[in-house]
């Protein structure tokens, strides 16, 4: 059963956060060089392109978003969704082994990675978050 306070995307929304996730992908191979998929690899490379820039636009900041969040909904047959009682902050969530369901907060990750710095890690939080969807029985 999902939390009260989740709402998910709309199919035309989920879409579109898909194709933003997409926009983010090829910049990313651009900033890497090299090929880049939705995997914790990627999560690397986005965590050194947040390193190089300082005080992102708020775009750049949305693209970022839809490709952590592409990341896990592709990686752990998540929905995009959107966290209510978090002021509307875009989320995915994601069935956990047991079958609970599990929120995991892109858009409030993505703000404490840019605000904490390499601490706050994107590769880091997906391997956590990864292990919490492998253990918990009942998280949402």
């Amino acid at each position: 059963m999902m939390d009260s306070s989740l709402q998910l995307l709309s199919p035309d929304r989920a879409r579109q956060m898909v194709e933003l996730a997409e926009q983010a992908r090829r910049q990313l191979e651009r900033f890497a060089g090299q090929p880049v998929r939705y995997d914790a690899t990627a999560l690397q490379l986005l965590d050194e392109w947040i390193e190089r820039t300082p005080s992102p636009p708020r775009p750049l900041q949305f693209l970022w978003i839809a490709f952590l969040g592409e990341v896990f909904r592709r990686r752990h047959s998540g929905e995009w969704a959107i966290h209510q009682s978090d002021g509307g902050q875009l989320t995915v969530v994601c069935p956990t082994e047991r079958g609970a369901l599990h929120p995991v907060d892109v858009a409030a990750q993505v703000s404490r990675r840019i605000a904490g710095g390499i601490a706050e890690s994107l590769a880091l939080y997906y391997v956590r978050q990864s292990i919490l969807l492998r253990e918990h029985e009942d998280i949402a």
